[in-house]
């Protein structure tokens, strides 16, 4: 029998408990409950002429007093999202249409298949009526311009936060874990009975205080329980060891209804209620623990101070931490199953780098989460960790070897030019230093920031179709309103680009317009109460993240296809105005040929004319003048919350969701074909020169002015690391990148043919994970065209 791949061995270095919650994760599949939607709609019904942040804080207290809670069997820390393991609870409140659109469809759709039973089914269709024009969506896009929702429909840019949470942000883990719950409420009746009166905003922070309090004492009986749940199912316990566990549970939440934590496990456990809570009050994604081995190793280095034998049962609880994670999951739309497929909920932790003075922060628990990323073996939590010089290079070549496994994980961050760019934003050294991962690629602040990292992804690749065709969308067959002349005119390339920028101008304000108003919405109807509790600045002035409450407020519009810009430009370049093989009249009949029929042209594009990451300067620095262009455009505009709007290079899987809507380009791409993936990746098939060029192609595109993040795929054969070969070498290559001033890198080690493989015998691999984007989830739960973009990607083999 051939022997286990590095990956798989690995894997089996778990407790026998580990393997049975994990299995069992494998064997459920997520089921849709309507308890939260039915608890809610009932809040909402009794509080019509209550403030939104006092309604806010009965709803959630009515879900915590109310859902159903369960204890699984081997659990060794609790909490669920509804009322069954893998259970997805529904938010009513911020949309309702694609549920009842697609409530036949969940069942059987290819990507993010819910169980959906016949009697929940029947008891949504008869509530989610009730919430018909009453919802988030529902008064934020009668106030988009018509020119706006057009240029959305038209997938010039997509919008994201519409129909649920904002989410993409860390909270102040730290304080949570330091003051525990009854001194979170003393903190609170302190802020409460200080307010002034005469304070203009005095009615305001008092109602954010009663409602804040609500939640808090709803919190403490939700521990509780759980405690009573534990102790009941230990009276009726045959098995003497697993009726010591529960009993156990049980202390540890009594303890912490009471205190705050001071063991590991009750660490763990406090942590665990803090982020699943969280994800109750609103289901945004990538709500991301952040420093998990800074705040967590005081508790972890006094459980080995005390037992040297501490740091097994540590590593067990981490890995159940893991696959709690994992459960935690929310219901999308058909279209978003495509661009977030394979039910990712981007909970990044963050290892390493430096601490507050600059010196290294890795430690004995950064190793183990690593680790626990590899053993444990599922898709939850994204992982990555921060590189900087200090960094010893044998937790650089651990993440390289676990990355080798070909999880996708961990990703790699430089903190000599991320801690830069927080710096840009603001924040003082000491913040900066403590920066984390948010979401796929997005660095924040923990405990002090409100990113509003949804900013929503903008077509870069549409605006060349609307430059070459004065505003005509050759998909839709629709004339635009802004126009900016008939290409034909144009004097020579610099008039081209010259346009070009015009469309990038126009269509981001528009983008930005819906933006600012989806914020508004968000803030008047779903202020983030619970968030505010440990968010630093939003309990001191009474006002939530959602409001401005946070020290610091951003937003971040997140561009795609920028290699396909760069490639398009440099096409147009060479074939229309130097070499002058083509004429713009052949070139647009090409392009609404979508190519059939004009192969020779498509082939002189692709094959003939230097791209983005062949190491040509030329053509880099192309895509390095809209980088800098789409700075000066973005960092204009101020978002409602007085902050400022970054630029990211980033697509999750948009450049999938995109690709039908966006008309053939000049680089030889066709309607249909993805953008190019990741952010700063190159186009599909270009990097034939090897890694190297393409990460100095890479290193060419500006990395400060990119302040929202940036993201690049890299696709490496698993040859490559056979029998353990080449870990030094690709550290080294990641070394030499960062010290160039890339940003990011991530890897996917994975062969096509064992892809392909998957694609016909789904069933032959349940733990086949990829990375999409900034996440990495199981390869068989996505769609089947994020799977192809993804096998489409180049394999480099050494």
């Amino acid at each position: 029998m051939a022997a286990k791949a590095p990956r798989y061995q690995m894997m089996d270095m778990v407790s026998e408990r580990i393997r049975r919650l994990r299995d069992r994760f494998i064997a459920t599949m997520p089921e849709i409950s309507a308890q939260r939607a039915r608890i809610v709609t009932a809040a909402y019904e009794d509080t019509m002429n209550m403030p939104a942040v006092l309604r806010r804080g009965v709803v959630l207290s009515r879900i915590l007093d109310e859902m159903d809670i369960y204890i699984a069997d081997d659990e060794l820390l609790v909490g669920g999202m509804a009322e069954m393991p893998r259970g997805v609870p529904l938010f009513p409140e911020y949309a309702v249409d694609f549920i009842m659109r697609e409530l036949d469809e969940f069942e059987t759709r290819v990507a993010d298949r819910f169980v959906l039973r016949p009697e929940t089914k029947e008891e949504l269709r008869n509530l989610l009526p009730r919430w018909e024009g009453a919802c988030l969506n529902d008064y934020a896009f009668p106030l988009f311009s018509e020119e706006g929702r057009k240029a959305a429909g038209n997938f010039c840019y997509l919008l994201t936060a519409t129909r649920s949470g904002v989410g993409h942000m860390i909270v102040d883990y730290e304080y949570w874990l330091h003051k525990g719950i009854p001194g979170i409420v003393a903190d609170l009746e302190d802020l409460r009975d200080s307010v002034d009166r005469m304070d203009p905003e005095a009615c305001e922070r008092l109602e954010f205080y009663e409602s804040a309090l609500l939640m808090m004492a709803a919190v403490r009986r939700f521990v509780l329980r759980y405690a009573a749940l534990a102790r009941s199912q230990a009276e009726t316990c045959a098995d003497g060891i697993r009726r010591r566990e529960l009993e156990l549970i049980a202390r540890t939440c009594e303890h912490l209804a009471e205190h705050k934590p001071e063991t590991f496990r009750q660490a763990c456990q406090s942590f665990f209620f803090l982020h699943l809570i969280l994800q109750m009050e609103a289901n945004g994604h990538s709500v991301s623990p952040g420093r998990f081995d800074q705040y967590m190793y005081p508790f972890f280095k006094t459980a080995l101070e005390a037992d040297p034998n501490a740091r097994e049962t540590a590593e067990e609880l981490i890995h159940c931490l893991w696959i709690k994670l994992s459960e935690i999951n929310k219901v999308r739309d058909k279209l978003n199953s495509i661009a977030f497929g394979g039910y990712p909920m981007f909970q990044h932790i963050t290892l390493g780098g430096q601490d507050k003075d600059g010196k290294c922060a890795v430690n004995e628990l950064s190793y183990i989460c690593l680790d626990a990323t590899a053993r444990v073996g599922l898709f939850q939590p994204s992982t990555s960790i921060r590189w900087f010089y200090g960094m010893p290079d044998e937790f650089l070549d651990s993440a390289v070897r676990i990355a080798s496994f070909g999880t996708g994980m961990p990703a790699f961050f430089n903190d000599e030019v991320l801690i830069s760019n927080m710096l840009q934003l603001g924040y003082s050294l000491e913040q900066a230093r403590g920066y984390a991962v948010v979401g796929c690629t997005e660095e924040t602040v923990p405990g002090i920031a409100e990113p509003w990292l949804t900013g929503g992804f903008f077509n870069l690749a549409k605006m060349i179709e609307y430059t070459i065709f004065d505003g005509l969308d050759i998909i839709t067959g629709e004339q635009q309103e802004f126009r900016t002349g008939a290409v034909e005119d144009f004097s020579g390339f610099e008039d081209f680009v010259a346009a070009y920028k015009k469309q990038l101008g126009h269509y981001v304000r528009l983008h930005i317009a819906c933006d600012n108003i989806l914020d508004i919405a968000h803030a008047k109807l779903m202020p983030t109460v619970f968030e505010g509790i440990v968010m630093q600045g939003c309990k001191e002035r009474g006002k939530s993240s959602m409001q401005g409450g946070a020290l610091f407020n951003s937003t971040t519009i997140n561009a795609v296809g920028i290699a396909n810009v760069a490639d398009s430009l440099a096409c147009i370049r060479q074939a229309i105005y130097e070499d002058k093989v083509f004429t713009w009249r052949e070139l647009k009949d090409a392009l609404r040929a979508n190519y059939a029929g004009h192969e020779k042209i498509r082939a002189y594009m692709k094959n003939r004319v230097p791209k983005y990451g062949t190491d040509t300067e030329a053509v880099d620095a192309l895509g390095n003048d809209i980088v800098n262009e789409l700075y000066g455009i973005i960092s204009q505009y101020k978002n409602p919350r007085n902050g400022p709007y970054l630029l990211a290079l980033y697509s999750i899987s948009t450049n999938v969701m995109v690709a039908d809507r966006t008309g053939a380009t000049p680089d030889g791409r066709k309607v249909g074909e993805s953008l190019a993936d990741g952010g700063v990746s190159c186009s599909h098939g270009v990097d034939r020169e090897g890694p190297t060029a393409l990460l100095n192609s890479v290193a060419r595109l500006d990395p400060y002015k990119a302040t929202g993040s940036t993201l690049l795929n890299l696709k490496l054969h698993p040859s490559v690391f056979e029998d353990g070969r080449n870990i030094g070498k690709v550290s080294a290559l990641f070394k030499t990148f960062f010290l160039s001033k890339g940003q990011h890198i991530q890897l996917n080690v994975v062969d096509a043919a064992t892809l392909r493989d998957a694609q016909r015998h789904p069933e032959k691999h349940p733990f086949l994970t990829v990375r999409v984007a900034g996440f990495s989830v199981f390869f068989t739960t996505i769609d089947p065209r994020t799977q192809e973009e993804i096998i489409a990607r180049t394999e480099h083999f050494g």
